[in-house]
């Protein structure tokens, strides 16, 4: 199981933060595949990878452990609410 990413959850790799989502969970939007990060090396991109088995309007969920089309990884702030990928 992994925690779901919202808008302001973090990139690993080089620092920077969602940008954009859609549904809200404890409060703040849900990112999914096609949704803005703004990295801080590569500039504004997209997520790259979603869970096939967990949707929002078809688009699949970003997971912990997600990458972005820059190749940096998705980093969940939640402590719970875990889904299966």
């Amino acid at each position: 199981m992994k925690k779901i990413i919202r808008v302001g959850d973090t990139l690993r790799e080089h620092g920077g933060k969602v940008v954009s989502g859609s549904y809200q969970a404890f409060g703040k939007p849900v990112a999914c595949v096609g949704d803005a990060v703004v990295c801080n090396e590569h500039g504004r991109n997209s997520i790259a990878q979603g869970a096939s088995g967990s949707t929002i309007n078809g688009k699949p969920v970003a997971l912990d452990g997600h990458r972005c089309e820059c190749g940096c990884t998705l980093v969940s702030s939640l402590s719970d609410m875990d889904i299966r990928p």
